[in-house]
């Protein structure tokens, strides 16, 4: 075993002080002799507190892509191009480029129930503003930004906060998977009833400032649930013995262990299997998550119907992951398999592009749809669990989420702002040329995925990306394969490996998911932090041009 792998085991082992506050080791010594004769968390609680969470971003589910199901109305109500909605749509992801990383430590530092209740305010205000620049002829697509962008602040982290509630209640392969695949079931449940209504509210209630409305007061249900879900956090610390999977092994299992002042070398110290699964997010999760802005409009085209169909239809990929995704997050507790399923979903996009890019007819148009709700269903859940597995230290997993966030979000600028500049320059307004767009993003996030499922079964890749490993096994046979990886990692056996008698499964887990010590993976994990960086400040500029792009469009139609 090398020299710097026997002194990061010392560390895991003799200096806990590492990783703890002066207050927190005082916590951990001076624990009140009743703690444990508190009874354990009831079932019933366990219900109370998933279904609570869900309702957090119902309202915030609900709203979130009114503007894009109702784009046509939009765009001839407030007198705008494609450019300019594409720069309305993505102002939401600008803001979330690095706001997203900061929101994401303070969620480590502070609990995802508070900030839960914070984001959901910043929702309810953004949701109102939204509806109140579309009402009594204002028609200000200057106000509607600003609602947007309110919005962004609370949306774009919101979902964070909600995983970071369920790293505290449920373990990896003990439910949390589970949980995370009810909570995109209840969000794609109010996605769709929200886009599914949108235009039929728009059209028979005689304005598009109704479905906004709705959607603001379902955002202050939501508001309200969020603030239980924070009473009931408090409650339940109280009265039962709450164990918080969110700490690391060698921290008390109950009680609160806050993470230390934020420091940005936290980005560089993430291991470059995180790095893998941000750059197919990339590609797979922007490319997939982009094509809804465009989703109504493009069925529209193709069906030759008016909106409301298009409305139909295009919320037609949501149905598949309300009934599957909680099945999705069942069977990966049971069996893992996470890197699999990521390539299934970069497959199951690919193959819905290259539907609709080589044929007209609505059968295959149909087909493609159906294909795009298949990889809808196996994107969010299991990217949010693999993130949760790969981790050496589970204190941070809401800024390891947010770093993936951040860099999806400006790929999906990128790429939103692209297909809007395409479109304008289509004479008919035709959508058609924007999918080989969307078609490249899949190709390069199958074969990014195809790389990391790969490395899972080649000794090469398992010694140097062994957490991408340890995401496929199943969890009753996660100790097994730990103590396999790490013979396989050791490059010779000399006497410093009896020392390996000392060192438990779980110290031995820690040191394999964490970067490997050495200049080369210090190189490539700056260079992967560089490559992020990069992507975020190309977003950057790309939303500058896309305004630029607007107000001469605007200016050569006037």
């Amino acid at each position: 075993m090398s020299t710097a792998s026997i002194r990061f085991i010392n560390a895991v082992q003799v200096a806990p002080a590492d990783v703890k506050s002066k207050d927190e080791h005082q916590s951990s010594i001076s624990v009140p002799s009743y703690s444990s004769v508190k009874p354990k968390l009831p079932l019933r609680w366990q219900v109370a507190i998933i279904v609570l969470t869900c309702m957090c971003t119902f309202g915030h589910h609900w709203s979130d892509n009114l503007i894009t199901t109702l784009k046509t109305t939009i765009k001839h109500e407030l007198k705008i191009n494609n450019s300019e909605f594409a720069t309305l749509v993505s102002a939401t992801n600008l803001v979330n480029t690095f706001l997203c990383i900061a929101v994401g430590f303070v969620i480590d530092k502070f609990g995802g129930p508070l900030l839960s209740a914070i984001l959901a305010a910043f929702c309810l205000a953004g949701f109102a503003v939204e509806a109140g620049a579309t009402t009594n002829g204002l028609n200000s697509y200057h106000v509607l930004m600003v609602g947007k962008i309110i919005t962004a602040v609370g949306g774009g982290s919101i979902d964070n906060a909600q995983h970071k509630i369920f790293t505290t209640y449920f373990a990896p392969g003990n439910g949390f998977a589970l949980s995370i695949g009810i909570i995109w079931s209840m969000a794609n449940v109010a996605q769709y009833v929200g886009q599914s209504t949108a235009n039929v509210m728009s059209k028979n209630l005689g304005s598009y400032s109704w479905p906004l409305w709705i959607g603001a007061i379902i955002g202050l249900f939501s508001f309200l649930c969020a603030i239980c879900v924070f009473i009931l956090d408090k409650y339940l610390r109280s009265h039962y013995e709450v164990v918080d999977y969110s700490k690391r092994f060698d921290q008390p299992s109950t009680g609160s262990v806050k993470v230390r002042t934020f420091h940005w070398s936290v980005l560089r110290q993430m291991p470059f299997t995180l790095w893998f699964v941000v750059l197919f997010a990339t590609f797979q999760t922007a490319g997939v998550e982009s094509f809804v802005s465009v989703s109504t409009q493009f069925a529209q085209q193709r069906l030759e119907k008016g909106a409301v169909v298009g409305g139909w239809v295009s919320s037609f990929y949501l149905l598949l992951p309300i009934g599957l995704t909680p099945f999705m997050g069942m069977f990966i507790d049971a069996y893992g398999r996470r890197v699999t399923i990521l390539f299934l979903s970069g497959c199951m996009f690919l193959i819905s592009m290259l539907l609709l890019q080589f044929s007209q007819t609505v059968p295959t148009f149909i087909c493609a749809y159906v294909f795009y709700a298949l990889a809808q269903t196996i994107t969010s859940a299991p990217q949010v669990e693999i993130v949760r597995s790969i981790i050496p230290d589970p204190r941070y997993y809401a800024t390891a989420f947010a770093i993936k966030k951040s860099i999806v979000q400006g790929s999906t600028i990128i790429i939103v702002t692209a297909t809007g500049k395409l479109q304008d320059l289509s004479p008919t307004d035709s959508l058609e040329s924007t999918v080989t767009v969307w078609l490249v993003y899949a190709f390069v996030s199958v074969l990014i995925s195809g790389v990391l499922l790969g490395a899972c079964y080649t000794s090469l890749g398992q010694r140097y990306l062994p957490a991408a490993r340890l995401s496929q096994v199943r969890p009753e046979h996660v100790e097994r394969e730990v103590e396999r990886l790490w013979e396989l990692r050791r490059h010779k056996v000399t006497e410093e490996g009896k020392r390996d008698e000392s060192v438990t499964p779980k110290q031995k887990e820690v040191v394999l998911k964490s970067p490997v010590p050495s200049s080369v993976s210090l190189y490539a994990r700056w260079v992967a932090l560089g490559a992020g960086f990069t992507i975020v400040l190309i977003a950057w500029v790309i939303f500058g041009v896309g305004i630029e792009w607007g107000d001469h469009a605007s200016a050569t139609r006037e």
